[in-house]
């Protein structure tokens, strides 16, 4: 599972039902799971002036807006086995979040309108990088998606999840020694699909996506004040010349916020996002005051670290940014930047999980987010942030 989010296919090595592979945030695998099915599009797209397909995969936690994977068609291997399962009329389709867990497998049925066989069957693939296929085709594509009509809802593929053998509550305990070193690490971790009280498990999945970029020696895990004994942040990570701070917030879960209105879904983002503001602003006092000396308390012990030479920097990410609220989420960074002299950015955990995926590197993480709170600061807006150009 070393790619990220996506989906690929693999025939049966034993002849049976071809595997179709979801990999992705677990926002999807619960609009899975609840609807019973998720539907395929197979829509026009552009490589490089020639006309080709590609395909969206769509997991309907909401109607209009469905969240969505979308998928070139170039001539290899992979997009070849990816059509030989969409054809098939059972597959075994595995769902695995970001961090290669696996939560959900079912046996499924596929149902391809004719009129959508015949477009597959008469599919001539192009070569091209896959890569370049990503960058050159995906926008288009996200375009047509958000103009598709009603024939095209009729002639989408509908994967409809039969039956888990599994069966659909699935807990993981991970207590693997080298991925528990960080700072406040209990030396194993908890994860499951539905989430009531989502805030220790999405922490644990940020240090995870930071343990990507940074030594876990550099990584504390909920740190208290000496003060009061409250948290100073969610995370923070301390390295030769900054001390970052990451305020996260996420929303439970489970049906209830699944089925949520994309407008209800869109002031709690909103709401989420001013809390981790303040949030932010009250680590920053708390660490101004030690007057270079960063005092706190893990584990029950008091200790210190000298950071009288290293930047401040913050960084709040929430489960969704919406393009439509922009100006509003740079507003209010710009004015905590200038009231406490801290560059901040917000960004959603998905992106989070990409950045931290594609850079590897602590350097070019702070080059990433150096760049981000110059474009709020300039733009007086969020930068569209696409990690496939």
């Amino acid at each position: 599972m070393s790619y990220p989010i996506g989906i690929m296919a693999a025939p049966d090595p034993d002849g049976g039902n071809p595997f179709l592979i979801v990999k992705a945030h677990k926002e999807f695998l619960l609009a899975a799971k609840l609807s019973g099915f998720f539907k395929v599009y197979v829509c026009p797209a552009d490589l490089g002036g020639r006309e080709t397909l590609a395909l969206v995969f769509a997991f309907f936690d909401d109607e209009d807006e469905p969240l969505n994977i979308r998928t070139p068609l170039v001539d290899d291997v992979e997009s070849r086995q990816l059509l030989a399962a969409l054809k098939s009329p059972s597959v075994n389709v595995h769902f695995f979040d970001e961090h290669g867990r696996e939560f959900l497998v079912y046996e499924a049925e596929i149902v391809v309108p004719e009129v959508t066989r015949g477009r597959l069957d008469g599919l001539k693939l192009l070569g091209s990088d896959f890569v370049q296929a990503h960058q050159n085709m995906l926008h288009g594509v996200a375009t047509w998606f958000g103009l598709r009509t009603s024939q095209d809802e009729e002639e989408a593929l509908t994967v409809r999840l039969v039956h888990a053998p599994y069966g659909e509550s699935l807990a993981i305990q991970d207590a693997r020694y080298p991925l528990h070193q960080h700072h406040g690490a209990k030396g194993y971790s908890i994860s499951m699909l539905e989430r009531e009280e989502p805030g220790n498990f999405q922490e644990e999945d940020i240090i995870k996506c930071l343990a990507m970029c940074f030594p876990q020696s550099q990584i504390y895990h909920g740190p208290l004040r000496t003060t009061d004994k409250e948290e100073i942040c969610d995370v923070l990570v301390v390295t030769d010349d900054r001390v970052l701070i990451i305020q996260a917030k996420d929303s439970p879960n489970v049906e209830r916020i699944a089925k949520q209105k994309l407008s209800r879904k869109q002031t709690n983002a909103m709401t989420a996002f001013k809390k981790a503001v303040a949030q932010v602003r009250g680590a920053q006092s708390y660490i101004k005051a030690g007057n270079g000396t960063l005092r706190y308390i893990l584990n029950g012990e008091e200790k210190s670290i000298d950071i009288s030479q290293k930047q401040l920097f913050a960084i709040t990410i929430i489960k969704e940014v919406f393009e439509r609220e922009s100006e509003e989420y740079a507003k209010i960074l710009n004015v905590l930047m200038v009231e406490r002299s801290i560059p901040c950015y917000v960004i959603s955990y998905g992106m989070f999980y990409e950045l931290c995926y594609r850079v590897h590197d602590a350097d070019k993480f702070f080059q990433f987010s150096e760049e981000m709170v110059e474009s709020i600061k300039h733009l007086q807006d969020l930068p569209v942030i696409n990690f496939h150009s």
